[in-house]
């Protein structure tokens, strides 16, 4: 007997349009998203890493807020990170990151 679902099966009986539907995906999104940002500031140091916040996910837009310098290198590898959480989701969901400088 299986005691755990897994959330992607769960993602996919929840309606898109309810308010639980947006949670679930927005936890899933978060989830990937902090998941390959720490593989992508792996050569950066375990500190500068930890610094990185998957803040929030709304309306397609993703939320990260990193230190100033570190902001601004992620900024600039975004396109390479927004293809990668999308293919982890196996959809085009995440259209836009928006960094954050803290």
């Amino acid at each position: 007997m299986e005691m755990f679902i897994r959330i992607s099966s769960v993602l996919k009986t929840v309606p898109r349009r309810s308010k639980s539907g947006d949670s679930l995906l927005a936890l899933q999104v978060r989830g990937a998203a902090k998941k390959i940002l720490e593989g992508m500031c792996v050569d950066l140091g375990e500190d500068v890493a930890g610094s990185v916040k998957v803040k929030s996910f709304k309306n397609g837009v993703l939320n990260i807020v990193a230190p100033g310098l570190l902001s601004t290198e992620l900024y600039m590898r975004s396109s390479g990170l927004k293809k990668e959480i999308n293919r982890v989701l196996g959809e085009e969901i995440v259209g836009k990151i928006r960094f954050k400088a803290s």
